[in-house]
């Protein structure tokens, strides 16, 4: 998670980067869900195995990207059942979807937005009062009301006489402005 440099030791500061991806629980689910992505590596290796210091394994492509939309979003899955939600969703995205969502996600100005959009499209809780739309059992929609037309203001305007047609001053012909030339 962090970069290689030589002599360097874990630092307490480290915590507050990863926020609450370093609580235990998100630890292990992480632990979990690359487990099968480790399992198809080039050189497979069992995840509780994969520690600091074990030389780094080639993955498939799109398990990579599944692994780093889920370590992007760990932090912000904070209880069990959005991040049950969140790996379903991950794991069951084919590839093609999974690169949209990985350069959404990673390239671009509005990173912060597309995993936010990842998040809500996989822990999603629709209520159960609403039904879903599309559904058999919804009811039709009632026509829209119309609306109350309002009486035209009496006194003068600022756009009456524009439109040809208009009630304001009917009689008398519109004034045209000098149009400026163009030079």
């Amino acid at each position: 998670m962090f970069p290689n440099m030589p002599n360097r030791t874990p630092k307490e500061a480290d915590a507050t980067v990863i926020g609450s991806s370093a609580s235990p629980e998100t630890i292990q689910w992480l632990r979990e869900l690359s487990a099968p992505f480790l399992q198809n590596a080039e050189e497979p290796i069992e995840a509780a195995d994969f520690r600091p210091g074990v030389p780094a394994r080639w993955l498939q492509h799109a398990d990579g990207m599944r692994l780093a939309l889920a370590f992007a979003s760990a932090r912000y899955l904070t209880k069990a059942a959005q991040r049950t939600q969140f790996r379903n969703g991950v794991l069951d995205l084919p590839a093609e979807v999974v690169l949209y969502w990985f350069t959404l996600c990673f390239y671009g100005y509005r990173q912060q937005a597309g995993r936010a959009a990842l998040r809500t499209l996989f822990t999603y809780e629709q209520s159960e009062s609403a039904p879903a739309t599309g559904t058999d059992t919804e009811q039709p929609k009632a026509a829209p009301k119309k609306r109350k037309s309002r009486a035209k203001p009496n006194s003068a305007s600022l756009f009456d006489g524009d439109e040809p047609g208009d009630a304001g001053d009917a009689a008398a012909p519109a004034k045209r402005k000098p149009r400026a030339k163009a030079g």
